[in-house]
């Protein structure tokens, strides 16, 4: 049973309404967390916003995905886990891509260095080395998408600590968290 539970969407109004609708229309549905971080129009304002800006950087659909897939696995978040696997599997990635990127790894080197990157950022919470971001350099990503990745690991972080609070409902295939 989730701790905190979805808002009563049938009473959302306003700019909240207008939020779901949105999402609604783009997914098909209304997703737990979606319905969940309704609770707060300002949470859900926030993460929507958020996801909105970064969907116009540097990095494509795809390795958002992948980014948003290492980061709930080095999380623990099966939720986000879950939906991610799930997005990226609606973009066409590759099963095993996905896969490997559970564990920050990937056969294409500049996305390797990409989630190795966002791994390290979840488990040194932001205080990696200079070598760490002159791999990420060095693999073809500049000042800007530096900052895009890690704005794009926030973000997931945030959506992953919501599932982890709120304990989610899952409403997307399972993924398990894989075992250390």
């Amino acid at each position: 049973m989730q701790r905190i539970p979805t808002a009563d969407l049938s009473k959302a109004a306003g700019k909240t309404r207008e939020q779901l609708d949105a999402v609604q229309r783009k997914m098909g549905r209304v997703p737990n967390l979606h319905a969940t971080m309704a609770n707060s129009p300002a949470v859900l304002t926030a993460y929507l916003r958020l996801n909105d800006a970064l969907s116009q950087t540097s990095l494509d659909n795809r390795l958002r995905e992948l980014l948003a897939v290492t980061v709930a696995s080095a999380n623990d978040s099966e939720y986000c886990l879950s939906a991610h696997t799930a997005m990226g599997k609606n973009l066409k990635v590759d099963e095993e891509e996905l896969l490997h990127a559970q564990e920050g790894e990937s056969t294409d080197p500049k996305t390797l260095a990409a989630l190795r990157f966002a791994k390290t950022l979840v488990q040194k919470r932001g205080r990696v080395s200079d070598a760490e971001v002159s791999a990420l350099k060095a693999a073809g990503f500049g000042n800007a998408a530096v900052l895009e990745i890690v704005a794009s690991t926030a973000m997931n972080i945030f959506t992953n600590y919501c599932n982890h609070v709120a304990e989610t409902k899952l409403d997307f295939p399972a993924v398990r968290v894989p075992a250390d």
